[in-house]
Order: structure tokens, then C-alpha cells, then sequence
């Protein structure tokens, strides 16, 4: 058979491609050539050996039992063998959150931005001045030299206000119960609108040791180890001031850092949650005009809902202590309101509804000596004097 009709295949290098026949081998291609297997010097493998050898025990030795013990044990075998009980990994994961954190959320810090402002507050706008209700508070307080008053009250009709240091800082005592009342009731708006019913009136809280406290308030006389109801506790934490039930409801809206940032978003930020109930060093702070707000917001419908509305006065309308602004009023005069007892500073805060249809807000918080009696003086004479001069308006 004639060599060009024999069947050729191709052989293909990396330089160039020639045809062969199969039973005849071409004579100019190489065939590939395997390499040879350098020796490697024994003293470089013992060397590497011995790094090795050094690195692994090292690692075994000093590295693994620690990272075993603070890692991986707390992280994960314990909580794999412990299902039921929760862990806080966060030290793990973000440690600076021990000292840059700006709120808490069930006992949780978080680091989280704040707004100056909110759509669902509104703030006072003031149409003057009422003058003469100044100028006769401001005599009557020259009689006490002793005591520093601040004072902030706003008429509805006419939409005037009285500001005698509304907006300095004062220790709250108990009228910071106030903000924790109506950012409980915020809470309970948003769980019943997103159906999750997380905290609603008829939730049971368990009160135990953790929360009972001394101060004001019969809680504290009761047994432990039983379930309260949210409306139960809410209601004796304005009615009768009681502490433990504040505590108890401040762990319920998320702790002190969780209310203290939604103040802040609401452009409330001179009042500050710093302490549980009872707070007899004044670390609590408000200012009189901001609490002021608080009220005015009462009537808000995209603050609070209409049955958050009237549960909230309907607690603040049964307030037991009587004896500081509902004492300058007439029997005839309705008063919605909270008062604070420490050491330092007396103060009342809420709204009154006069006899002639005058609706007006006021708080008056006073700094004083050490439990001077005479500032429960001051604040009833105050609000006599309030109350007649809305009558003759």
C-alpha cells in the first residue's frame, strides 16, 4: 500500500506537531524524558522535622488548652451541652460594647444611633408669656430664700406658658416613674399594632428578690416568688410610688440604657434614668419643662393610644399622696399628677382642670436643705396662687 494512503495520526510537543504512521515511528520526534528525583539532604529534613515537632507540641501545649478554655468551651461545647442555659457571647465578639455602649435591651448593651427628634412627640409651642403668674410666683419664692424652685406651667386656651428654670437639671426622685409609665404604655401600643403581644396589661412578671427594694410602696412588704400582672404593677408604681414595681417594669421596657435612648429620641434628654428605684443620691435627673412635654403628649393620638390614654390618667388620677400640689387646689378642682420624695428636691408634676373649663399643665420641682419641711409649703402656696389666677383669666 502506497505510504500516502496509509491512515496517519498526528503527535503533538510544544514547539510543533508531526505526523507518524503506526507502524512506523517517527525518527526526529523526542520522546519526553522523565526527570530524576534529586536527593534531598538528610541534615535539611531533620532540621525540618524538628521545627515541626517544636511547632506542633507548642501548639498543643500552650495554645490549644487556651483557646479550648476561652473559646471554645464557654462558645460552644457548653452551650451544646447545656441547651437550657443561655450565654452571653457579646464579651466575645464586640468587648468594647463594655464601655462604648449607649443602651440595653434585656439586659443586653448595644451600641445604637439616637435621633434629636421624633414624629411622634410634640413640642410645646409657646404663644407668650403669662406674666403676672410670674411675676407673683417669683414674690412668693423671694420668702424662701433657702429653696431654688423650678417651675414650668402652660394654659391651654391661650397657649402661654410660665418658665422660672424649666429647663435646669434637677434629681427626679420618684416623678422619674412618669417617663417609665408612658414608654411602657409606648410599648404596649407597638406590641398590640404588630400583633406580637410581647407586652400587654395582662402579661404576668415574676417578683422576686432581684427586684423587692426598700422606699415607698407595700410591695416591698409582700411575699416574693409570685407573679404580679402588668396593670397591677403599673398602677401601684403611680398610686402608691412603689419602687419595686418601677424596677420590675424598668427591666420590662428594656432597662436603664433602653429608656434612657428612646428619651433621647424624642428630644427628651435632660431626663435620665441613671439609677433603680430607690435613687436617694438624685442621680436620676429631669428638667420641669421636658416632664411638661411628657403631659402634653398625653392627649397626642400618634403618642399614645386613646386606651393608653385613659389607663395612664386614670393612675395618675388616684395618686395617694395629697399633699403637695392637689393641697392648694379647691375640692372642686380635678388633678391628674406624680409626685417625687427624696432628700433633696420635692416636686409635683401634672395636669389640673379648673373649675371655669381652664386646663393648664404644671410642674414645680424644688432643691432644698436636706428634708426642709418648707418646700411642701412653697409648692402648695404655688399652686393656690396658679389655680386663682386661672380663674380670673
Amino acid at each position: 500500500m502506497p505510504a500516502q494512503l496509509r491512515k496517519q495520526y498526528t503527535y503533538s510537543d510544544n514547539y510543533s506537531t508531526v505526523r507518524a504512521y503506526p507502524n512506523k515511528r517517527a525518527e526526529h520526534v523526542q520522546m519526553p524524558v522523565r526527570k530524576k528525583r534529586k536527593k534531598q539532604n538528610p541534615i535539611l529534613l531533620l532540621i525540618r522535622f524538628v521545627l515541626l515537632s517544636s511547632f506542633l507540641t507548642f501548639f498543643a501545649y500552650f495554645v490549644s488548652p487556651y483557646v479550648y478554655e476561652k473559646y471554645f468551651e464557654p462558645l460552644f461545647l457548653n452551650h451544646f451541652l447545656n441547651r437550657n442555659i443561655k450565654i452571653d457571647t457579646s464579651s466575645y465578639v464586640s468587648p468594647t460594647l463594655n464601655y462604648l455602649s449607649n443602651s440595653e435591651l434585656f439586659g443586653r448593651k448595644l451600641l445604637v444611633p439616637f435621633a434629636t427628634t421624633s414624629k411622634n412627640i410634640t413640642k410645646i409651642q409657646s404663644q407668650g408669656e403669662l406674666s403676672q403668674i410670674k411675676a407673683d410666683l417669683n414674690a412668693l419664692f423671694q420668702k424662701y430664700p433657702n429653696l431654688k424652685p423650678s417651675v414650668y406651667i402652660w394654659e391651654y386656651t391661650s397657649a402661654k406658658e410660665v418658665d422660672i428654670n424649666a429647663d435646669s437639671l434637677y434629681s427626679s426622685a420618684s416623678i422619674i416613674k412618669l417617663p417609665v409609665l408612658f414608654e411602657l404604655f409606648r410599648k404596649i401600643d407597638r406590641s398590640e399594632k404588630d400583633g406580637s403581644n410581647d407586652t400587654v396589661l395582662s402579661k404576668k412578671l415574676y417578683y422576686s428578690d432581684i427586684y423587692k427594694t426598700w422606699g415607698s410602696g407595700k410591695l416591698q412588704y409582700g411575699p416574693v416568688n409570685r407573679y404580679l400582672s402588668v396593670d397591677y404593677l403599673a398602677k401601684i408604681m403611680i398610686t402608691q410610688s412603689d419602687n419595686s414595681a418601677t424596677n420590675m417594669l424598668i427591666e420590662e421596657v428594656g432597662g436603664l440604657g433602653a429608656l434612657n435612648s428612646s428619651m433621647r429620641s424624642l428630644g427628651l434628654d435632660k431626663i435620665q434614668l441613671n439609677n433603680w428605684l430607690p435613687d436617694v443620691e438624685g442621680k436620676n435627673k429631669i428638667s420641669a419643662r421636658q416632664i411638661a412635654t411628657l403631659l402634653y403628649n398625653l392627649d397626642n393620638p400618634r403618642f399614645l393610644s386613646q386606651k393608653s390614654k385613659i389607663t395612664i390618667k386614670e393612675y395618675m388620677a388616684n395618686v395617694e399622696n395629697r399633699s403637695l400640689l392637689q393641697a392648694g387646689l379647691p375640692p372642686e378642682a380635678i388633678l391628674i399628677h406624680k409626685t417625687g420624695d427624696i432628700g433633696k428636691m420635692l416636686g409635683d408634676a401634672g395636669v389640673v382642670y379648673a373649675q371655669n373649663g381652664k386646663k393648664y399643665i404644671i410642674v414645680v420641682l424644688v432643691n432644698r436643705p436636706h428634708n426642709d419641711y418648707s418646700a411642701r409649703n412653697l409648692i402648695q402656696e404655688a399652686s393656690e396662687l396658679v389655680y386663682k389666677r386661672m380663674l380670673q383669666m
